[in-house]
């Protein structure tokens, strides 16, 4: 399964527009939040809600089924125990933090895949494809202008 994963677009949905048409045949698009734009715009990615995102319908977490387990997304840094436990959580998304990062904690990936908009981390544009299989998920972080 290959995934297109943003953060934090804060309204640039150019980049959004760009990531799309440079990766038209992913299984899935994924933003983990702070869009700050209509609903319509996100169009194909599955979004979450964040904390800048006040006007919108959209929840804020999601579980998908993935290769490896179930996938849990939600624009803040914390994986509620309660849900890790239900679900047999094996990957997390989140946003937030502006900052990149890939690690297994406690049996479970966390991903974070940067800001499309005011990174922390020195990677401002920054995003990540995400292979996920039976066995193993890989993230390979980008840049727009890569």
């Amino acid at each position: 399964m290959k995934i297109l994963l943003v953060s934090d677009s804060h309204g640039y949905n150019e980049a959004l527009r760009k990531l799309v048409d440079m990766y038209p045949n992913m299984d899935l698009y994924l933003h983990a939040g702070d869009f700050e734009c209509d609903d319509y715009a996100l169009t194909p990615f599955d979004a979450v809600k964040g904390n800048c995102d006040h006007f919108t319908s959209l929840p804020s977490k999601r579980i998908i089924h993935t290769p490896i387990g179930a996938l849990y997304m939600h624009h803040e840094p914390v994986l509620p125990v309660n849900i890790k436990k239900e679900y047999d959580i094996k990957v997390f998304v989140h946003g937030h933090t502006h900052r990149r990062k890939f690690a297994q904690e406690n049996g479970v990936y966390v991903i974070n895949p940067g800001a499309l908009a005011f990174a922390r981390d020195g990677h401002d544009l920054s995003y990540a494809i995400v292979e996920i299989s039976e066995n193993d998920v890989k993230v390979e972080f980008k840049s727009l202008f890569d």
